[in-house]
């Protein structure tokens, strides 16, 4: 599976984004150039326009360096983290911008503002905002420090965000002495001729260098969208550029640089929830995909306690046999041998049904051949003889002769019946109150399949059961695993057969099973 990159900035615009942006592109560019066609006039003054306008500057940038400096926390770019100072400075500096701005709070601003500080405090903003964007534009996209330990990584967070603050109040104690800096402004609302022959222009310069280098890798979400929003401040540098006051329409039209800040903590909120919306849903996926390899696993190896179990068994015990038949004087050879060989046709049966486990869980074809079912069913009654004996049922068999051979595995229909037979005796161990009676019948009834049939005469099961006794893990036995059966069906159908109950009461269950003939 291909890991999809946490940052951003690496990841791929789509048609769809692309389409959407320059939808967004160009409707700013036909605002611009109506609010140009409507020409410089002078406009209302109202009082909470910058207040608000700051407001909604000062949460959208705050947000968004909270958004790219968590980027920055899990890709380690530091093209992120010199964009995520950007974002704070400018969050950081309009605060002081709504302090001090004549009218707010006091014709000339509190902290002893004079009526330039204002329009310098808002200069740096965008000042400090475009050099962001355009470190931005200049760093690497790959990752650094990735080996660096999260502490290093919070220290460099912390002193970043340090620096900022630092920045800021140098740059507002820069601003509260106006004879430290050029004359910008008549009066609270006149500018001199600084900002449009100056300032203004050399905005605008940065802003066309940061379009351009953000141009040259617009790929990517991150840049996309930033390239909308520089393209949004460039439009509102213009515009003040053509103003030479406040409270105009050219000066009012400085909403653009607001659009912009909201643009990009719009697309950053979206993208950054729908990444790790994919990221949850892989993760979800994994653990399934884990859940699944647990349950292979279970089935796996209950599949081989449930099968070997029996020989293993049987081995047990004819190997007691052996030992006492060897103790007695004189030694009891015949026997010894006897139960000798049984162990050892008992180990075979188990290596046999280890094999074909196996191949049946991989999907790996067993080599098959016409098997006669009549003396597959013999075998599987020699095999659990003793079973039978020790629950004292009755096995009445009814095998015609001259049934069509079929094609299989000998080993692994072997397993089946010996499956199906020992389920029936265990069925019937608790019945007490009649005959304990295993039916075996087989026919050919149809042209091209054998039918056999087990029917007991136990406890059977509920007809609610009768659905799901095929399915793994559901078992009515207090001790049983519930793969049995399972196996069973997974074997039959490999045959190109189908097994299934016949009927289900209270006095029993019968199950048949269809294989095809040679």
């Amino acid at each position: 599976m291909r890991e999809t990159s946490l940052a951003l900035s690496e990841q791929s615009g789509s048609p769809r984004h692309r389409r959407l942006a320059f939808g967004v592109a160009a409707a700013l560019a036909v605002a611009f150039l109506s609010v140009v066609a409507l020409g410089e006039r002078s406009l209302p003054h109202i009082a909470a326009y910058v207040p608000i306008v700051d407001s909604i500057m000062f949460l959208s940038d705050l947000i968004t360096a909270t958004l790219l400096y968590s980027q920055y926390y899990v890709s380690r770019q530091s093209r992120l983290l010199a964009l995520g100072m950007g974002y704070l400075f400018a969050s950081l500096i309009i605060v002081l911008h709504i302090l001090t701005f004549p009218g707010n709070f006091s014709p000339t601003g509190l902290l002893g503002s004079t009526v330039e500080t204002a329009f310098w405090l808002y200069y740096f903003c965008r000042l400090g905002l475009f050099t962001a964007v355009i470190a931005y534009s200049l760093l690497p996209e790959r990752s650094n420090s990735l080996s660096a330990g999260l502490t290093s990584v919070t220290q460099t967070i912390a002193l970043s965000i340090s620096a900022v603050a630092v920045l800021v109040l140098l740059l507002t104690l820069l601003a509260l002495h106006p004879a430290l800096l050029p004359r910008a402004m008549l009066d609270s609302v006149q500018s001199t001729g600084l900002w449009d022959r100056v300032l203004g222009p050399a905005l605008i310069l940065m802003s066309v260098t940061a379009i351009a280098l953000l141009w040259r890798q617009r790929s990517s979400v991150l840049t996309m969208w930033l390239l909308v929003a520089q393209f949004a401040w460039f439009i509102e540098t213009v515009l003040l550029t053509m103003s030479r006051s406040r409270f105009t329409l050219f000066w009012y039209g400085g909403i653009f640089g607001q659009i912009a800040s909201c643009l990009v903590l719009l697309v950053l909120i979206y993208e950054t929830t729908m990444l790790y919306a994919r990221f949850a849903l892989s993760a979800e996926e994994r653990s399934k995909e884990g859940d699944r390899q647990r349950l292979a696993l279970q089935v796996v190896a209950g599949s081989v306690t449930h099968e070997v179990q029996q020989p293993l068994t049987a081995i047990i015990c004819n190997s007691e046999a052996v030992r006492l038949l060897l103790s007695r004087n004189p030694p009891n050879l015949p026997d010894a041998r006897a139960a000798i060989d049984d162990v050892t046709s008992d180990a075979h049966r188990a290596s046999d049904i280890i094999s074909s486990i196996n191949a049946t869980l991989k999907g790996v074809p067993l080599p098959v051949a016409p098997v006669s079912i009549g003396k597959i069913v013999s075998e599987a009654l020699e095999f659990v003889r003793s079973d039978l004996r020790a629950n004292d049922v009755a096995v009445q068999l009814e095998i015609p002769s001259g049934l069509p051979m079929v094609p299989g595995n000998r080993s692994q229909l072997m397993q089946v019946l010996v499956n199906v037979i020992t389920n029936a005796i265990e069925a019937m161990a608790n019945v007490a109150d009649r005959p304990r009676v295993l039916q075996i019948r087989a026919s050919s009834a149809l042209s091209s399949q054998v039918s056999v049939t087990v029917a007991d005469s136990g406890v059977g099961i509920g007809t609610e059961h009768v659905a799901r006794i095929f399915d793994p893990f559901f078992t009515t036995k207090s001790r049983g695993t519930g793969l049995g059966l399972a196996i069973c069906r997974r074997i039959i159908e490999a045959h190109g057969g189908h097994i299934a109950t016949s009927a289900a009461t209270e006095r029993g269950l019968v199950l048949e099973i269809l294989l095809p003939t040679v």
